[in-house]
Formats: structure tokens, C-alpha cells, sequence
């Protein structure tokens, strides 16, 4: 095979590979978002995209559930943690070691870097 054939050989690859990154990326938000919609409870929003490498998924519980929810970090944060997938979900091999899914609440449009849940640190047992 001389260079010129080469070259285009290693180009094809070279730009079919982010293809497949973005089909992946694709492929994990709809999965998250169809596993969220069965858990979360049917009065909150949600929003579920890419940040660099992390898939966040961002809720917005009525004002005063939300407001509530805020001065009891603790229930908050068990909250969010509950929705966190399992260890062993199909969803974690479509995501490379070095990403991560996180949890977010939101009261009023505001978040607090606190109560953001990594789901990779908290991975629960299957129940």
C-alpha cells in the first residue's frame, strides 16, 4: 500500500473516533434521563447534559419542597444519592473511568457546589 493510501486510511479512522466519543456521550444522557424519569418524583423538573466530563443531572423540586429540602442537607443529600445508579448499571460502561455522573439540586435557579452528589464516589450496592 503506498503513503497516500495510508494517510487516507489513518484519516478515516482519525475522524470516525470522536464520532464514536459523541454517540457514546449521546448514548449515556438518554440513558440517565430515561432511568431519572421512573425516580424522580413526578412534580420535579429535570435536566440532564454533558459538562466536560461529567453527565449532570440538574432537579428543580417545587419552590417550597426545593426551599425545605435546602435547610435539611442531610435529606437532601440522601435524596440525591438515591438517585445515583448502581454499581455494576449497564450505564457506567458507556462512560470512561475518567467521567462521572453527578446529582445537582436546584432551589430558585441556585446551586451550592456542596450539595452536588458524585455518583461514581457514591455508588450504591444494587437493592
Amino acid at each position: 500500500m503506498n503513503l497516500s493510501r495510508w494517510l487516507l486510511v489513518f484519516a478515516v479512522l482519525f475522524c470516525a473516533l470522536p464520532v464514536r466519543a459523541d454517540a457514546d456521550q449521546a448514548a449515556a444522557k438518554v440513558e440517565l434521563s430515561q432511568q431519572l424519569e421512573h425516580r424522580v418524583p413526578g412534580n420535579w423538573q429535570m435536566h440532564v447534559r454533558w459538562r466536560e466530563t461529567t453527565l449532570l443531572a440538574s432537579f428543580m423540586p417545587p419552590y417550597q419542597e426545593a426551599f425545605d429540602l435546602w435547610y435539611q442537607p442531610d435529606v437532601l443529600l440522601d435524596r440525591m444519592k438515591g438517585l445515583c445508579p448502581v454499581a455494576g448499571d449497564p450505564i457506567w460502561h458507556m462512560l470512561t473511568p475518567a467521567q462521572d455522573i453527578v446529582m445537582e439540586p436546584t432551589v430558585g435557579g441556585k446551586t451550592a457546589e456542596g450539595m452536588r452528589v458524585s455518583c461514581r464516589n457514591a455508588a450504591r450496592k444494587p437493592s
